[in-house]
């Protein structure tokens, strides 16, 4: 008996489940952000690098799916105390709808003649238009520092895995 090859799925068949559809952005920062002491400020990514989907909006720095989906979400910042020789802690987190999901401290110890990074990266099962936010905090004043190509890091960035959209 001769059977006939499944019929093929549509792109966009609101009945079947589409795991192919793209998202990812990224972007960084172009001025410095002061950190008063003991404060949480929302991070500034205002250079979009790109944005497969436009769900990036950088006057606000605020990432808003537009699908349901599994996503890699990570954010970096460049961390530069006012003062080199005192012991600090830098923390950054992520938040979805002004919740924290993931955060990361790091300490430091002066006196510190270098430039000091924190990151904080997580999987997230994010829904449609969730609001996706970086923060940070310092225990003493200082500034995150411009991006700069091999010498400063603070970046922002986020894409969906393969996953049902329902």
């Amino acid at each position: 008996m001769n059977s006939l090859p499944p019929k093929p799925k549509k792109p966009n068949d609101p009945n079947e489940e589409n795991i192919h559809i793209a998202s990812a952005f990224r972007a960084v920062n172009n001025a410095n952000q002061t950190v008063p002491e003991n404060t949480f400020v929302k991070v500034n990514y205002q250079m979009e690098q790109f944005d497969l989907v436009n769900e990036y909006n950088p006057g606000n720095s605020t990432f808003r799916p537009n699908k349901n989906g599994v996503y890699l979400v990570s954010a970096t910042i460049s961390f530069a105390p006012n003062n080199n020789n005192i012991n600090y802690r830098v923390r950054i987190e992520i938040r979805v709808n002004g919740r924290p999901a993931i955060a990361i401290d790091n300490d430091f110890f002066g006196p510190i003649n270098f430039g000091n990074a924190v990151n904080v990266s997580t999987i997230l099962q994010l829904k449609a238009k969730d609001q996706v936010e970086v923060f940070a905090q310092s225990s003493t004043a200082g500034f995150i520092v411009i991006d700069t190509a091999g010498q400063a890091s603070t970046h922002f960035e986020a894409a969906r895995f393969p996953s049902p959209t329902k």
